[in-house]
């Protein structure tokens, strides 16, 4: 019993003190979409994608350690939360201005829970592309992709079709906060996107020997539709991670010649 304890006593700090470090110990993921559809002409465009920022500040030391060029951002929802002050989200979004590249971003739960009327203010300020059931076209010489920004469905509707409907992309990448934005699409729905790009979960945040309240992130192909989910730069309601990294991520499309 008495060593039981002894266990507990030195176990549980090392273990809170980890799970803080986890929590703010950036990691910076590299994948690159081979796709025989990618247009020529964006071979090698870059993305840095970043979502559930929360209440984090974004680290200087962190962006200065991507070396190679970046051809947008996108902020994949839960770029803030509650009482966070709108000064560190101005100085978050001015961060991800380094690269002084198109910085895209589509709404997630905790934005809306927030004075999201203020919110939309400074992401104009910022030259920020609000995407909500919206569309941006990228033009590189005679070929064309497009963003497909749905809005967030816990208070919004989630609209695929209004997202399509000034789409005039070869190639279709879709920015979703929740993963379901995808997944409850209709088969024939899906089979349009080429890409998607999705966080919200955290991968659970916290996991007990690989159990979560949420599958862990992940990035994959199911048919022609290449799909990551982030685990999240930020956390929600405590400043702790296990099992789970706080991650970005640097996305780079190439045509898969194989």
């Amino acid at each position: 019993m008495k060593k039981n304890i002894l266990f507990f006593v030195f176990a549980f700090p090392i273990l809170f003190f980890y799970m803080i470090y986890k929590a703010h110990h950036d990691k910076i993921k590299h994948h690159t979409i081979l796709d025989e559809n990618i247009p020529s002409s964006f071979e090698g465009f870059r993305i840095f994608f970043i979502s559930d920022i929360h209440r984090r500040r974004i680290k200087e030391t962190t962006l200065r350690s991507i070396t190679k060029d970046i051809d947008c951002v996108i902020i994949g929802g839960d770029l803030t939360e509650k009482n966070v002050p709108l000064k560190r989200i101005r100085s978050n979004l001015q961060e991800l201005n380094k690269w002084n590249v198109p910085i895209y971003f589509v709404w997630g739960n905790n934005d809306y829970e927030t004075n999201f009327e203020e919110l939309y203010t400074l992401l104009d300020q910022e030259n920020v592309i609000v995407l909500a059931n919206s569309s941006k076209n990228i033009k590189r010489d005679d070929a064309v992709i497009s963003f497909l920004g749905l809005d967030c469905s816990t208070y919004k509707e989630a609209r695929l079709d209004l997202a399509l409907r000034d789409a005039k992309g070869d190639y279709f990448i879709l920015l979703t906060h929740m993963p379901s934005g995808y997944y409850d699409l209709e088969q024939k729905e899906r089979d349009k996107l080429n890409v998607v790009l999705a966080g919200h979960t955290h991968g659970g945040q916290i996991r007990i020997v690989g159990f979560g309240p949420y599958e862990r992130g992940t990035f994959k192909k199911v048919g022609k539709t290449s799909i990551l989910i982030s685990e999240g730069y930020g956390y929600t309601l405590l400043p702790f991670r296990l099992g789970t990294d706080a991650e970005c991520h640097v996305i780079s499309l190439s045509k898969d010649r194989l």
